[in-house]
């Protein structure tokens, strides 16, 4: 039996004939409501696109400036260049700055050459001031008068006359530094162009 107000049945066919197979029509009685269609799934961030976080690669890299410190004073006590100690700290500092900003560095570089240039003044002068604590427990530097190693130490960490003794260490440092952040960022620009 076909339906006489539908405009798509013949009376020959039982069935009525897809809306789609012959044009649109308006819908004929109360539509059904659609389920709610999830967001798709967020991409993880590839390499070229991966966001710098700047503050926290800076705070994570600052971590490399006790490591060199560290390091130089034990490499200086065991007779070494400690000028080394340089390359440690541009290569740990750019290390910890890519693990906490989750990027090469970039909008960063800036900030992170300060904390490097940092982190290889600071190794010297842990140099000098290890020198000043091993002489002030000398009998010549307890005869000096200073209370303490401290005040020792901070009444002659910055005299000229002093750091002028450490002159060709303190360009061996310089140099390192140079080396190791020109090495450094030039593995960071080649491996950020991959």
């Amino acid at each position: 039996m076909t339906n006489p107000t539908d405009p798509y049945a013949t009376p020959h066919d039982p069935y009525p004939a897809h809306p789609a197979a012959t044009g649109p029509t308006a819908p004929t009685g109360p539509v059904a409501p659609t389920a709610p269609v999830a967001p798709a799934a967020p991409t993880a961030p590839t390499a070229q696109t991966a966001l710098e976080i700047v503050p926290r690669g800076i705070l994570f890299s600052l971590a490399a400036i006790p490591l060199g410190m560290v390091t130089a004073v034990l490499i200086w006590k065991a007779g070494f260049v400690a000028s080394i100690s340089s390359f440690l700290v541009a290569g740990s500092a750019v290390f910890l700055y890519r693990k906490g900003a989750m990027a090469t560095p970039r909008r960063g570089l800036v900030p992170l050459i300060v904390v490097i240039i940092v982190g290889v003044v600071a190794s010297f002068f842990a140099i000098v001031g290890a020198d000043l604590v091993e002489y002030y427990n000398t009998p010549d530097g307890k005869d000096l008068g200073y209370p303490s190693a401290v005040d020792f130490v901070g009444a002659n960490l910055f005299n000229l006359d002093l750091l002028k003794s450490y002159g060709s260490d303190l360009a061996m440092f310089a140099v390192f530094a140079v080396l190791g952040v020109f090495g450094t960022m030039r593995r960071l620009m080649a491996s950020s162009r991959r």
